[in-house]
C-alpha cells in the first residue's frame, strides 16, 4: 500500500469543511458531540473523489467542497437507515437515534441534505442536477426495500438493481464530481463509480448475512430479522456466484477509464488500498485475488 499521508490530511480538511458548515447552523453548539456520527466513518467516497480529481486536474478547494457535500449525503442516509432498520450501532459506537433520541437523528439528516446541496451549488453548480438525481434513486432503492412485500422479486437481477441504486448512486455521484470540464470523462467516471458501489453493497449485504462476522464497528443481522430485499436473501433457486460477481463489477469499474491512463491508475490504487480490503471482509479474498 502506497504512503496516503497527503491524502488523509486532505480528508481531514473535507471533515473541517462538515463541522464548519454545522457550525453555521442552529445545531453549532452540538457540532462537537454529533461530528462522530457525521464525518467518523472511513470517508470512502470523499477519498475516491479527492483520489481520483487530483490527477483529472480538478482544483483542489473545488474537491473538498464535493467530498464534503458527498459525505454529508452519506451520513444523511446513515443516520435515517439506521431508525428504518433498527440498528443500535454505527461507526463502532452507538447509533445516534440510540444515544440522541429519534427527533435528533432525522433532523440533522435531513439538515445534512440541505447543507450538501448548498455546497455542490457553491462549488459544483453544473453537478447538482445529478445530486438531486443521485438522492431521489437512494431514497427511492431504499423505499423499495423497506417496502417490499413476500411475493417481490427477489432474483439476482433485481437485487443488484436495487443496489446500485441504493449506494452505487452516491459512488457515481462522487466519482463524476471528480471529472473536471470533460463530459465524457465525467460519464465514463460515473459509470465506473455505479459499478463499484454496486459492488461494495453486495459484499455489504453478504456481510450482514453472514453467520461469523469480523466486525463490529455496525449492527449485523437486520436484513434477515426484517426481511429486507438483499443479494444476501435473493430466490435461492439462482445458480449465481456473489463472489465472482462482485469481482466483475470491480474490474468494470476500471476498465471504464481505459482512455484516460492517469485517472484508471489513480482508480486502481484506490480501489486496492481502500475498497478490496473491506469487501474481503465482507465477501471473501478470493475477491482480492481477483482484483489484484
Amino acid at each position: 500500500m502506497r504512503d496516503h499521508s497527503d491524502l488523509d490530511d486532505t480528508v481531514n480538511e473535507v471533515r473541517r469543511i462538515v463541522r464548519d458548515a454545522l457550525r453555521l447552523t442552529s445545531m453549532h453548539a452540538h457540532v462537537a458531540r454529533f461530528a462522530p456520527s457525521v464525518d467518523g466513518g472511513k470517508m470512502l467516497r470523499a477519498r475516491l473523489l479527492l483520489g481520483v480529481g487530483a490527477p483529472a486536474g480538478v482544483p483542489r478547494p473545488v474537491l473538498c467542497q464535493a467530498a464534503a457535500a458527498v459525505e454529508m449525503l452519506h451520513a444523511a442516509s446513515l443516520l435515517h437507515d439506521d431508525i428504518v432498520d433498527g440498528g443500535t450501532r454505527r461507526r463502532g459506537m452507538p447509533a445516534l437515534w440510540v444515544s440522541e433520541g429519534t427527533r435528533a437523528a432525522v433532523l440533522l439528516g435531513d439538515l445534512l441534505v440541505s447543507l450538501a446541496g448548498k455546497a455542490v451549488q457553491e462549488s459544483l453548480p453544473s453537478q447538482l442536477p445529478m445530486m438531486v438525481s443521485t438522492l431521489h434513486e437512494m431514497c427511492d432503492a431504499q423505499a423499495e426495500q423497506e417496502f417490499a412485500g413476500p411475493d417481490a422479486d427477489a432474483s439476482w437481477a433485481h437485487c443488484v438493481g436495487i443496489a446500485r441504486r441504493k449506494t452505487g448512486a452516491l459512488f457515481g455521484f462522487a466519482a463524476a464530481c471528480a471529472g473536471g470540464p470533460q463530459p465524457e470523462r465525467v460519464a465514463a467516471l460515473r459509470r465506473a463509480g455505479y459499478a463499484l458501489g454496486t459492488a461494495y453493497q453486495l459484499a455489504d449485504d453478504l456481510l450482514d448475512a453472514s453467520p461469523s462476522p469480523l466486525t463490529d464497528d455496525k449492527s449485523l443481522g437486520t436484513d434477515s430479522a426484517t426481511g429486507k430485499l438483499t443479494a444476501a436473501n435473493m430466490f435461492p433457486g439462482e445458480d449465481v456466484d456473489p463472489k465472482s460477481a462482485i469481482a466483475s463489477l470491480l474490474q468494470e469499474s476500471e476498465d471504464e477509464l481505459a482512455r484516460w491512463p492517469e485517472v484508471q491508475q489513480a482508480w486502481r490504487e484506490y480501489v486496492r488500498d481502500f475498497v478490496a480490503p473491506l469487501v474481503a471482509q465482507f465477501a471473501g479474498s478470493a475477491v482480492v485475488q481477483a482484483i489484484a
